[in-house]
Protein backbone atom coordinates (compact mmCIF):
# COMPACT_ATOMS: atom_id res chain seq x y z
CA UNK A 1 0.00 0.00 0.00
CA UNK A 2 1.40 3.82 -0.90
CA UNK A 3 2.04 6.39 1.29
CA UNK A 4 -1.00 8.55 0.47
CA UNK A 5 -3.03 5.52 0.27
CA UNK A 6 -2.58 4.71 4.02
CA UNK A 7 -2.92 8.12 5.24
CA UNK A 8 -6.22 8.22 3.36
CA UNK A 9 -7.71 4.87 5.20
CA UNK A 10 -6.31 5.53 8.68
CA UNK A 11 -6.17 9.22 9.15
CA UNK A 12 -8.84 10.42 6.75
CA UNK A 13 -6.65 13.23 4.80
CA UNK A 14 -6.46 13.68 1.06
CA UNK A 15 -3.22 15.06 0.89
CA UNK A 16 -0.19 15.57 2.68
CA UNK A 17 1.19 18.42 4.62
CA UNK A 18 4.23 20.66 3.53
CA UNK A 19 7.35 17.88 3.39
CA UNK A 20 5.79 14.95 5.06
CA UNK A 21 5.67 13.64 2.35
CA UNK A 22 9.71 14.05 1.27
CA UNK A 23 10.16 12.93 5.22
CA UNK A 24 8.39 9.61 4.43
CA UNK A 25 9.81 8.81 0.86
CA UNK A 26 13.59 9.39 2.78
CA UNK A 27 12.25 6.70 5.43
CA UNK A 28 10.97 4.62 3.11
CA UNK A 29 14.25 4.24 1.13
CA UNK A 30 16.27 3.46 4.21
CA UNK A 31 18.03 6.99 4.65
CA UNK A 32 18.42 7.92 8.30
CA UNK A 33 16.50 11.28 8.55
CA UNK A 34 16.24 14.08 10.73
CA UNK A 35 12.85 15.65 10.24
CA UNK A 36 12.97 19.17 11.42
CA UNK A 37 8.82 20.71 11.48
CA UNK A 38 7.51 23.27 13.86
CA UNK A 39 4.99 22.52 16.55
CA UNK A 40 1.92 20.79 15.19
CA UNK A 41 3.48 20.23 12.17
CA UNK A 42 2.50 16.38 11.80
CA UNK A 43 5.64 14.56 12.74
CA UNK A 44 4.14 11.52 14.08
CA UNK A 45 2.57 10.76 10.63
CA UNK A 46 6.05 10.79 9.27
CA UNK A 47 7.47 7.57 11.29
CA UNK A 48 3.92 5.89 11.99
CA UNK A 49 3.20 5.60 7.85
CA UNK A 50 6.13 4.18 6.74
CA UNK A 51 6.37 1.65 9.83
CA UNK A 52 3.11 0.56 8.70
CA UNK A 53 3.93 0.61 5.05
CA UNK A 54 7.06 -2.18 5.73
CA UNK A 55 6.76 -5.67 7.81
CA UNK A 56 8.14 -5.47 10.99
CA UNK A 57 7.99 -3.49 14.40
CA UNK A 58 8.69 0.21 14.49
CA UNK A 59 10.94 1.11 18.05
CA UNK A 60 9.61 4.28 19.18
CA UNK A 61 11.54 6.07 22.16
CA UNK A 62 9.97 8.70 23.99
CA UNK A 63 10.80 11.16 26.77
CA UNK A 64 7.05 11.01 28.93
CA UNK A 65 4.45 8.40 29.28
CA UNK A 66 1.48 10.55 28.63
CA UNK A 67 3.14 11.36 25.23
CA UNK A 68 3.45 7.16 24.53
CA UNK A 69 0.13 6.71 25.79
CA UNK A 70 -1.64 9.78 23.64
CA UNK A 71 0.02 8.17 20.88
CA UNK A 72 -0.66 4.90 21.30
CA UNK A 73 -4.63 5.91 21.67
CA UNK A 74 -4.19 7.24 18.35
CA UNK A 75 -3.36 4.20 16.94
CA UNK A 76 -5.67 1.50 18.66
CA UNK A 77 -8.12 3.60 17.97
CA UNK A 78 -7.37 2.95 14.08
CA UNK A 79 -6.88 -0.74 14.41
CA UNK A 80 -3.24 -0.40 14.88
CA UNK A 81 -1.17 -2.93 17.84
CA UNK A 82 0.58 -0.28 19.60
CA UNK A 83 1.99 -1.43 23.14
CA UNK A 84 4.40 0.61 25.33
CA UNK A 85 6.20 -0.33 28.97
CA UNK A 86 6.94 1.44 31.53
CA UNK A 87 8.15 1.70 35.08
CA UNK A 88 4.58 1.14 36.50
CA UNK A 89 4.29 -2.20 35.12
CA UNK A 90 5.23 -5.74 36.86
CA UNK A 91 8.23 -7.61 35.61
CA UNK A 92 6.23 -10.53 34.61
CA UNK A 93 4.43 -7.58 32.36
CA UNK A 94 6.97 -6.62 30.66
CA UNK A 95 8.35 -9.87 29.86
CA UNK A 96 5.03 -10.53 28.58
CA UNK A 97 4.54 -7.37 26.03
CA UNK A 98 7.96 -7.91 24.41
CA UNK A 99 7.38 -11.69 24.12
CA UNK A 100 4.27 -9.92 22.52
CA UNK A 101 6.47 -7.58 20.01
CA UNK A 102 8.39 -10.67 19.04
CA UNK A 103 5.14 -12.50 17.54
CA UNK A 104 2.33 -11.22 18.58
CA UNK A 105 2.09 -8.94 15.02
CA UNK A 106 2.46 -5.71 17.01
CA UNK A 107 3.12 -2.69 14.74
CA UNK A 108 4.38 -0.20 17.59
CA UNK A 109 6.35 -0.42 20.20
CA UNK A 110 7.03 2.74 22.78
CA UNK A 111 9.37 3.12 25.74
CA UNK A 112 11.31 5.73 27.21
CA UNK A 113 15.17 6.16 26.30
CA UNK A 114 16.01 4.87 30.01
CA UNK A 115 14.68 1.54 29.62
CA UNK A 116 17.53 0.72 27.13
CA UNK A 117 19.58 0.42 29.65
CA UNK A 118 17.52 -3.00 30.79
CA UNK A 119 19.11 -6.52 29.95
CA UNK A 120 15.80 -8.09 29.23
CA UNK A 121 14.52 -4.97 27.33
CA UNK A 122 17.69 -5.66 25.27
CA UNK A 123 17.84 -9.09 25.18
CA UNK A 124 14.11 -9.04 23.97
CA UNK A 125 14.56 -6.26 20.99
CA UNK A 126 17.69 -8.32 19.62
CA UNK A 127 14.88 -11.14 18.65
CA UNK A 128 12.51 -7.99 17.38
CA UNK A 129 11.72 -7.52 13.62
CA UNK A 130 12.66 -4.11 13.31
CA UNK A 131 11.66 -2.17 10.48
CA UNK A 132 12.33 1.03 11.77
CA UNK A 133 13.38 2.81 14.72
CA UNK A 134 11.75 6.17 15.64
CA UNK A 135 13.44 9.04 17.78
CA UNK A 136 10.95 11.17 19.49
CA UNK A 137 12.15 14.52 21.04
CA UNK A 138 15.20 14.32 19.56
CA UNK A 139 16.96 17.22 20.46
CA UNK A 140 17.36 15.67 24.00
CA UNK A 141 20.20 13.73 22.54
CA UNK A 142 22.31 17.28 22.12
CA UNK A 143 23.94 18.21 25.09
CA UNK A 144 23.37 21.59 23.48
CA UNK A 145 19.54 21.26 23.11
CA UNK A 146 16.81 22.30 25.41
CA UNK A 147 15.91 19.16 27.38
CA UNK A 148 19.39 17.14 27.16
CA UNK A 149 18.63 13.34 28.87
CA UNK A 150 21.82 11.30 28.52
CA UNK A 151 20.31 8.20 28.15
CA UNK A 152 18.85 9.22 24.31
CA UNK A 153 22.51 8.36 24.01
CA UNK A 154 22.15 4.48 24.00
CA UNK A 155 20.04 4.67 21.23
CA UNK A 156 23.16 4.63 18.79
CA UNK A 157 23.93 0.71 20.61
CA UNK A 158 20.35 -0.39 19.45
CA UNK A 159 21.39 0.00 15.54
CA UNK A 160 23.77 -2.85 16.28
CA UNK A 161 21.06 -5.56 16.34
CA UNK A 162 18.45 -3.80 14.79
CA UNK A 163 18.43 -5.29 11.10
CA UNK A 164 20.05 -2.47 9.84
CA UNK A 165 17.23 -0.68 10.38
CA UNK A 166 17.05 3.25 9.62
CA UNK A 167 16.63 5.68 12.03
CA UNK A 168 13.91 8.77 12.06
CA UNK A 169 14.76 11.37 14.30
CA UNK A 170 12.02 14.41 15.26
CA UNK A 171 11.95 17.74 16.85
CA UNK A 172 10.90 20.64 16.48
CA UNK A 173 13.44 22.76 17.68
CA UNK A 174 16.92 22.66 16.71
CA UNK A 175 19.39 24.94 15.71
CA UNK A 176 22.23 24.41 13.27
CA UNK A 177 24.48 22.61 15.98
CA UNK A 178 21.70 21.04 17.78
CA UNK A 179 20.82 19.41 14.40
CA UNK A 180 24.23 18.22 13.73
CA UNK A 181 24.64 16.99 16.95
CA UNK A 182 21.86 14.92 16.66
CA UNK A 183 22.54 12.98 13.95
CA UNK A 184 26.09 12.35 14.83
CA UNK A 185 25.14 10.70 18.37
CA UNK A 186 22.60 9.04 16.58
CA UNK A 187 25.51 7.60 14.00
CA UNK A 188 23.64 8.70 10.80
CA UNK A 189 25.24 7.14 7.76
CA UNK A 190 25.35 10.16 6.01
CA UNK A 191 23.83 13.96 7.04
CA UNK A 192 20.21 14.03 5.75
CA UNK A 193 17.87 17.11 7.40
CA UNK A 194 14.43 17.58 5.59
CA UNK A 195 13.28 20.84 7.28
CA UNK A 196 10.07 22.62 6.66
CA UNK A 197 9.82 26.67 7.69
CA UNK A 198 9.38 27.23 11.50
CA UNK A 199 6.72 30.32 9.81
CA UNK A 200 3.33 30.11 11.85
CA UNK A 201 1.19 33.08 9.79
CA UNK A 202 -1.97 32.66 12.37
CA UNK A 203 0.32 33.05 15.29
CA UNK A 204 0.41 36.83 16.92
CA UNK A 205 3.73 36.87 19.01
CA UNK A 206 3.36 39.73 21.76
CA UNK A 207 6.20 40.78 24.28
CA UNK A 208 5.16 43.33 27.17
CA UNK A 209 7.40 44.51 30.04
CA UNK A 210 4.88 44.40 32.88
CA UNK A 211 5.15 45.74 36.58
CA UNK A 212 2.05 43.16 37.94
CA UNK A 213 2.23 40.35 35.48
CA UNK A 214 -1.05 38.53 37.05
CA UNK A 215 -3.53 41.65 36.55
CA UNK A 216 -2.17 41.66 32.87
CA UNK A 217 -2.55 37.69 33.04
CA UNK A 218 -6.18 38.45 34.43
CA UNK A 219 -7.08 40.79 31.90
CA UNK A 220 -6.09 38.49 28.81
CA UNK A 221 -8.07 36.30 30.27
CA UNK A 222 -11.31 37.51 30.41
CA UNK A 223 -10.92 39.22 26.96
CA UNK A 224 -9.92 35.94 25.16
CA UNK A 225 -12.16 32.85 26.28
CA UNK A 226 -11.19 30.26 24.88
CA UNK A 227 -8.44 27.35 25.79
CA UNK A 228 -5.21 29.00 27.44
CA UNK A 229 -2.01 27.53 28.84
CA UNK A 230 -0.15 29.48 31.39
CA UNK A 231 3.59 28.71 31.70
CA UNK A 232 4.96 29.44 35.03
CA UNK A 233 8.60 28.94 36.51
CA UNK A 234 7.59 27.05 39.33
CA UNK A 235 5.34 24.29 41.14
CA UNK A 236 4.77 26.71 43.96
CA UNK A 237 3.72 29.10 41.59
CA UNK A 238 1.72 26.85 39.45
CA UNK A 239 -0.38 26.56 42.38
CA UNK A 240 -0.76 30.07 43.66
CA UNK A 241 -1.88 31.37 40.06
CA UNK A 242 -4.47 28.48 39.46
CA UNK A 243 -6.01 29.70 42.58
CA UNK A 244 -5.76 33.27 41.87
CA UNK A 245 -7.47 32.20 38.13
CA UNK A 246 -10.06 29.90 40.36
CA UNK A 247 -10.79 33.01 42.87
CA UNK A 248 -11.69 35.65 39.84
CA UNK A 249 -14.08 32.72 38.57
CA UNK A 250 -12.00 31.30 35.82
CA UNK A 251 -11.97 27.74 35.03
CA UNK A 252 -8.18 26.66 36.09
CA UNK A 253 -6.20 23.77 37.15
CA UNK A 254 -2.41 23.29 37.73
CA UNK A 255 -0.02 20.97 36.60
CA UNK A 256 3.71 19.91 37.13
CA UNK A 257 5.81 17.25 38.37
CA UNK A 258 4.98 17.40 41.82
CA UNK A 259 1.57 15.87 41.38
CA UNK A 260 1.48 12.52 41.28
CA UNK A 261 0.63 10.19 37.78
CA UNK A 262 -3.31 10.01 38.23
CA UNK A 263 -3.95 13.76 39.17
CA UNK A 264 -2.06 14.68 36.05
CA UNK A 265 -3.82 12.51 33.94
CA UNK A 266 -7.27 13.78 34.77
CA UNK A 267 -6.34 17.34 34.68
CA UNK A 268 -4.49 16.71 31.04
CA UNK A 269 -7.74 14.97 30.09
CA UNK A 270 -10.08 17.55 31.74
CA UNK A 271 -8.50 20.19 29.80
CA UNK A 272 -7.84 18.62 26.36
CA UNK A 273 -12.02 18.12 26.54
CA UNK A 274 -12.60 21.69 27.29
CA UNK A 275 -13.84 21.09 30.96
CA UNK A 276 -11.22 23.16 32.50
CA UNK A 277 -10.45 26.27 30.26
CA UNK A 278 -6.74 27.11 31.74
CA UNK A 279 -3.79 25.01 32.41
CA UNK A 280 -1.04 26.74 34.48
CA UNK A 281 1.97 24.64 34.04
CA UNK A 282 5.78 24.26 34.55
CA UNK A 283 7.29 23.24 31.39
CA UNK A 284 6.80 19.46 32.57
CA UNK A 285 3.31 20.29 30.21
CA UNK A 286 2.82 20.34 26.44
CA UNK A 287 5.25 17.74 24.90
CA UNK A 288 3.09 15.56 22.68
CA UNK A 289 -0.33 17.25 23.72
CA UNK A 290 -2.33 17.58 20.44
CA UNK A 291 -5.02 20.49 21.45
CA UNK A 292 -5.87 22.37 18.25
CA UNK A 293 -8.33 25.31 20.02
CA UNK A 294 -5.58 26.60 22.14
CA UNK A 295 -6.38 30.50 21.31
CA UNK A 296 -3.76 31.86 23.91
CA UNK A 297 -0.23 30.73 25.57
CA UNK A 298 1.25 32.96 28.49
CA UNK A 299 4.71 32.61 29.40
CA UNK A 300 4.52 34.60 33.08
CA UNK A 301 8.55 34.62 33.51
CA UNK A 302 11.31 34.67 30.95
CA UNK A 303 12.41 31.05 29.41
CA UNK A 304 15.86 30.01 29.63
CA UNK A 305 16.26 30.24 25.62
CA UNK A 306 14.22 30.87 22.32
CA UNK A 307 13.52 26.78 21.89
CA UNK A 308 12.12 26.23 24.88
CA UNK A 309 9.81 29.50 24.10
CA UNK A 310 9.40 28.56 20.44
CA UNK A 311 8.28 24.92 21.66
CA UNK A 312 5.55 26.51 24.51
CA UNK A 313 4.36 29.04 22.46
CA UNK A 314 3.85 27.07 19.30
CA UNK A 315 1.14 24.99 21.11
CA UNK A 316 -1.20 27.60 20.44
CA UNK A 317 -3.07 27.57 16.92
CA UNK A 318 -2.57 24.25 15.71
CA UNK A 319 -6.35 24.63 13.68
CA UNK A 320 -4.81 27.57 11.80
CA UNK A 321 -7.26 30.42 13.51
CA UNK A 322 -5.61 33.55 14.88
CA UNK A 323 -3.65 33.01 18.42
CA UNK A 324 -1.37 34.64 20.59
CA UNK A 325 1.72 33.92 22.38
CA UNK A 326 2.24 36.14 25.37
CA UNK A 327 5.79 36.47 27.17
CA UNK A 328 5.24 38.70 30.14
CA UNK A 329 8.72 40.41 31.15
CA UNK A 330 10.77 42.50 33.97
CA UNK A 331 13.84 43.04 34.96
CA UNK A 332 13.63 40.35 38.01
CA UNK A 333 13.74 37.14 34.66
CA UNK A 334 16.66 38.46 33.61
CA UNK A 335 17.94 37.94 37.11
CA UNK A 336 16.54 35.08 38.18
CA UNK A 337 17.34 33.49 35.06
CA UNK A 338 21.48 34.20 35.90
CA UNK A 339 21.23 32.82 39.42
CA UNK A 340 19.20 29.38 37.37
CA UNK A 341 22.30 28.98 35.20
CA UNK A 342 24.73 29.70 37.92
CA UNK A 343 23.78 27.16 39.68
CA UNK A 344 22.30 24.83 36.99
CA UNK A 345 25.88 24.65 35.78
CA UNK A 346 28.44 23.58 39.26
CA UNK A 347 32.54 23.92 38.94
CA UNK A 348 34.11 21.07 38.97
CA UNK A 349 35.48 21.37 42.88
CA UNK A 350 31.67 21.55 43.68
CA UNK A 351 30.52 18.26 42.56
CA UNK A 352 33.37 16.82 43.72
CA UNK A 353 32.61 18.33 47.08
CA UNK A 354 28.83 17.30 46.54
CA UNK A 355 29.51 13.64 45.66
CA UNK A 356 32.07 13.12 48.33
CA UNK A 357 29.03 14.55 51.14
CA UNK A 358 26.04 12.35 50.04
CA UNK A 359 28.62 8.90 50.66
CA UNK A 360 29.21 10.64 54.16
CA UNK A 361 25.75 11.50 54.48
CA UNK A 362 25.07 7.66 53.49
CA UNK A 363 27.98 6.40 55.22
CA UNK A 364 29.21 4.81 51.61
CA UNK A 365 32.85 3.44 51.43
CA UNK A 366 35.08 3.92 48.44
CA UNK A 367 34.70 0.92 45.78
CA UNK A 368 31.49 0.09 47.11
CA UNK A 369 28.17 -0.84 45.96
CA UNK A 370 25.20 -0.63 47.91
CA UNK A 371 22.29 -2.30 46.23
CA UNK A 372 19.70 -0.79 48.74
CA UNK A 373 17.28 2.51 48.06
CA UNK A 374 18.16 5.32 50.74
CA UNK A 375 16.05 7.82 52.15
CA UNK A 376 16.87 11.07 50.87
CA UNK A 377 15.54 14.62 52.11
CA UNK A 378 17.17 16.52 50.01
CA UNK A 379 16.57 20.01 52.09
CA UNK A 380 17.91 17.83 55.28
CA UNK A 381 21.22 17.15 53.53
CA UNK A 382 21.68 20.72 52.17
CA UNK A 383 21.26 22.16 55.23
CA UNK A 384 23.39 19.46 57.28
CA UNK A 385 26.62 20.98 55.05
CA UNK A 386 25.05 24.33 53.82
CA UNK A 387 24.64 24.19 50.48
CA UNK A 388 22.16 26.26 49.02
CA UNK A 389 18.94 23.83 48.43
CA UNK A 390 19.03 25.19 44.42
CA UNK A 391 22.43 24.61 43.50
CA UNK A 392 22.12 20.85 45.83
CA UNK A 393 19.56 20.27 43.12
CA UNK A 394 21.17 20.61 39.99
CA UNK A 395 24.38 19.37 41.40
CA UNK A 396 22.22 16.24 41.79
CA UNK A 397 20.78 15.90 38.59
CA UNK A 398 24.05 16.53 36.93
CA UNK A 399 25.73 13.71 38.99
CA UNK A 400 22.59 11.50 37.75
CA UNK A 401 23.22 12.76 33.89
CA UNK A 402 26.30 11.14 34.24
CA UNK A 403 25.07 7.96 35.53
CA UNK A 404 27.08 8.02 39.06
CA UNK A 405 23.25 8.11 41.35
CA UNK A 406 19.93 8.30 40.73
CA UNK A 407 17.16 10.20 42.20
CA UNK A 408 13.39 8.51 42.68
CA UNK A 409 10.81 10.25 44.09
CA UNK A 410 8.59 7.35 45.66
CA UNK A 411 5.44 9.43 46.67
CA UNK A 412 3.98 7.81 43.97
CA UNK A 413 5.93 4.98 43.38
CA UNK A 414 5.52 1.43 44.34
CA UNK A 415 7.02 -1.22 47.14
CA UNK A 416 9.52 -3.81 45.58
CA UNK A 417 10.73 -7.27 46.05
CA UNK A 418 12.87 -9.79 45.63
CA UNK A 419 14.23 -12.98 46.37
CA UNK A 420 16.81 -13.02 48.73
CA UNK A 421 17.87 -17.10 48.38
CA UNK A 422 18.50 -18.92 45.79
CA UNK A 423 16.49 -21.87 43.98
CA UNK A 424 17.31 -24.84 46.17
CA UNK A 425 17.70 -22.78 49.38
CA UNK A 426 13.96 -21.72 48.94
CA UNK A 427 12.84 -25.32 47.90
CA UNK A 428 14.10 -26.42 51.40
CA UNK A 429 12.45 -23.28 52.92
CA UNK A 430 9.04 -24.64 51.56
CA UNK A 431 9.08 -28.06 52.78
CA UNK A 432 9.93 -26.99 56.12
CA UNK A 433 7.19 -24.47 55.89
CA UNK A 434 4.37 -25.49 54.28
CA UNK A 435 2.41 -22.46 55.92
CA UNK A 436 4.41 -20.26 53.30
CA UNK A 437 4.74 -23.06 50.02
CA UNK A 438 1.04 -21.54 48.51
CA UNK A 439 1.54 -18.25 48.81
CA UNK A 440 5.24 -18.40 47.23
CA UNK A 441 4.41 -20.68 44.45
CA UNK A 442 1.90 -17.87 43.18
CA UNK A 443 4.69 -15.07 43.72
CA UNK A 444 7.07 -17.62 41.68
CA UNK A 445 4.65 -17.77 38.87
CA UNK A 446 3.46 -14.39 38.89
CA UNK A 447 7.19 -12.68 39.21
CA UNK A 448 9.81 -15.20 37.43
CA UNK A 449 12.32 -12.62 37.45
CA UNK A 450 12.30 -12.02 41.24
CA UNK A 451 15.69 -13.89 41.61
CA UNK A 452 17.43 -11.55 39.76
CA UNK A 453 15.32 -8.27 39.98
CA UNK A 454 13.74 -5.61 42.39
CA UNK A 455 10.14 -6.61 41.39
CA UNK A 456 7.66 -3.55 41.76
CA UNK A 457 4.41 -4.57 43.31
CA UNK A 458 1.16 -2.40 44.44
CA UNK A 459 0.05 -4.01 47.51
CA UNK A 460 -3.75 -3.63 47.19
CA UNK A 461 -4.12 -4.73 43.66
CA UNK A 462 -1.45 -7.92 44.34
CA UNK A 463 -3.65 -9.11 47.28
CA UNK A 464 -7.09 -8.53 45.38
CA UNK A 465 -5.01 -11.18 42.33
CA UNK A 466 -4.31 -13.48 45.34
CA UNK A 467 -7.96 -13.17 47.10
CA UNK A 468 -6.64 -11.98 50.22
CA UNK A 469 -6.79 -9.01 52.33
CA UNK A 470 -3.98 -6.10 51.89
CA UNK A 471 -3.39 -6.49 55.42
CA UNK A 472 -2.79 -10.33 55.14
CA UNK A 473 -0.91 -10.08 52.62
CA UNK A 474 1.61 -6.95 54.23
CA UNK A 475 1.93 -9.57 57.10
CA UNK A 476 2.82 -12.72 54.86
CA UNK A 477 5.71 -10.38 52.83
CA UNK A 478 7.07 -8.93 56.39
CA UNK A 479 7.21 -12.63 57.68
CA UNK A 480 9.26 -13.89 54.83
CA UNK A 481 11.67 -10.72 55.22
CA UNK A 482 12.54 -11.39 58.57
CA UNK A 483 13.13 -14.88 57.92
CA UNK A 484 15.78 -13.52 55.36
CA UNK A 485 13.52 -15.58 52.27
CA UNK A 486 12.69 -12.00 50.50
CA UNK A 487 13.90 -8.56 50.31
CA UNK A 488 10.36 -6.45 50.97
CA UNK A 489 11.10 -2.59 50.75
CA UNK A 490 7.89 -1.36 51.30
CA UNK A 491 6.98 2.04 49.48
CA UNK A 492 7.76 5.07 51.39
CA UNK A 493 7.41 9.02 50.91
CA UNK A 494 9.75 11.47 49.63
CA UNK A 495 13.00 11.23 47.72
CA UNK A 496 15.49 8.05 47.87
CA UNK A 497 18.78 7.51 46.58
CA UNK A 498 20.49 5.01 44.58
CA UNK A 499 24.25 4.65 43.32
CA UNK A 500 24.47 3.24 39.55
CA UNK A 501 27.91 2.13 40.44
CA UNK A 502 30.48 1.89 42.58
CA UNK A 503 31.08 4.70 44.91
CA UNK A 504 34.25 6.57 43.45
CA UNK A 505 36.99 8.48 45.37
CA UNK A 506 35.61 11.84 44.67
CA UNK A 507 38.72 13.27 42.78
CA UNK A 508 38.84 10.63 40.62
CA UNK A 509 35.27 11.39 38.96
CA UNK A 510 35.76 11.10 35.35
CA UNK A 511 34.04 14.77 34.60
CA UNK A 512 35.72 17.10 32.06
CA UNK A 513 36.77 20.99 33.31
CA UNK A 514 36.64 22.11 29.98
CA UNK A 515 33.60 20.37 29.21
CA UNK A 516 31.39 21.99 31.83
CA UNK A 517 33.04 25.84 31.50
CA UNK A 518 32.04 24.79 27.51
CA UNK A 519 28.37 24.17 28.39
CA UNK A 520 27.64 26.81 31.12
CA UNK A 521 29.79 29.19 28.00
CA UNK A 522 27.09 28.03 26.07
CA UNK A 523 23.80 28.04 28.39
CA UNK A 524 24.84 31.63 28.78
CA UNK A 525 24.93 32.54 25.47
CA UNK A 526 21.52 31.21 24.82
CA UNK A 527 20.20 33.33 27.71
CA UNK A 528 21.54 36.37 26.04
CA UNK A 529 19.53 35.44 22.76
CA UNK A 530 16.16 35.24 24.39
CA UNK A 531 17.24 38.29 26.41
CA UNK A 532 17.96 39.84 23.09
CA UNK A 533 14.41 38.70 21.52
CA UNK A 534 11.97 39.55 24.26
CA UNK A 535 13.37 43.02 24.47
CA UNK A 536 14.12 43.79 21.06
CA UNK A 537 11.39 46.67 19.79
CA UNK A 538 12.93 47.23 15.81
CA UNK A 539 12.09 44.17 14.23
CA UNK A 540 9.35 41.68 13.56
CA UNK A 541 9.19 38.68 15.97
CA UNK A 542 8.59 36.40 13.32
CA UNK A 543 11.71 37.38 11.47
CA UNK A 544 13.65 37.49 14.41
CA UNK A 545 12.69 33.83 15.32
CA UNK A 546 13.04 32.33 11.82
CA UNK A 547 16.38 34.05 11.73
CA UNK A 548 17.43 32.35 15.08
CA UNK A 549 16.69 28.76 13.11
CA UNK A 550 18.49 29.81 10.04
CA UNK A 551 15.59 31.00 7.70
CA UNK A 552 16.34 34.68 6.19
CA UNK A 553 12.93 36.38 5.46
CA UNK A 554 12.32 39.83 4.79
CA UNK A 555 8.43 39.42 4.94
CA UNK A 556 6.73 40.60 8.49
CA UNK A 557 4.20 38.70 10.21
CA UNK A 558 1.87 41.63 10.28
CA UNK A 559 0.26 40.53 13.29
CA UNK A 560 2.83 40.44 16.22
CA UNK A 561 3.19 43.11 18.94
CA UNK A 562 5.84 45.13 16.46
CA UNK A 563 4.30 44.75 13.48
CA UNK A 564 1.06 46.07 15.11
CA UNK A 565 2.72 49.14 16.15
CA UNK A 566 4.13 49.97 12.60
CA UNK A 567 0.95 49.26 10.74
CA UNK A 568 -0.82 51.63 13.21
CA UNK A 569 1.47 54.21 12.04
CA UNK A 570 1.31 53.79 8.47
CA UNK A 571 -2.34 53.01 8.55
CA UNK A 572 -2.23 57.51 9.65
CA UNK A 573 -0.20 58.17 7.42
CA UNK A 574 -2.49 56.54 4.69
CA UNK A 575 -5.24 58.37 6.17
CA UNK A 576 -3.61 61.69 6.45
CA UNK A 577 -2.53 60.98 2.15
CA UNK A 578 -6.27 59.88 1.23
CA UNK A 579 -7.77 62.97 2.97
CA UNK A 580 -5.15 65.45 1.67
CA UNK A 581 -5.87 63.90 -1.78
CA UNK A 582 -9.74 64.30 -0.86
CA UNK A 583 -9.60 68.16 0.04
CA UNK A 584 -6.91 69.08 -2.53
CA UNK A 585 -9.32 67.24 -5.47
CA UNK A 586 -12.47 69.40 -3.36
CA UNK A 587 -10.79 72.66 -3.59
CA UNK A 588 -9.69 72.14 -7.49
CA UNK A 589 -13.37 71.43 -8.00
CA UNK A 590 -14.17 74.64 -6.82
CA UNK A 591 -11.98 76.68 -8.44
Amino acid sequence: MKALDILKKYWGHNSFRLNQEEIISSVVNKQDTLALLPTGGGKSICYQIPAIMNDGICLVISPLISLMNDQIRHLQSKGIKSVSISSNMYFKDIDTTLTNCIYGNIKFLYLSPEKLKNKLVRDKIRLMDINLIAVDEAHCISQWGHNFRPSYRLINEIREFANNAPIIALTATANKLVAEDIQENLNFKKNNLIKSSFRRKNLSYVNTVVNNKTEVLLKLLKKIKSSVIVYVGSRRQSNEICQLLINNQISAKSYHAGIDNSTRNKTQESWITNQTRVIVATNAFGLGIDKEDVKLVVHMQLPLNIEAYFQEAGRAGRNGKTAYSFLLINQSDIKRNKDILKFRYPTLEEIQEMYQKIADYLQVAVNTMPEEEFAFNIEVFAKKYNFNITQTFHTLQFLENEDLIKLLDNSFGSSKIKMAINNSELYKFQIANSFFDNFIRIILRKFPGIFNNNISIKEKKLASELNISEEKLINMLQKLEQKGIISYIPKHGGTHLIYLQNRLDAKELNISKERLKEAREYSNKKLEEIISYAYNRDECRSILLLRHFGENSKERCQICDYCVKENRKTLKQKDFEEISAAIIKLLEKRN
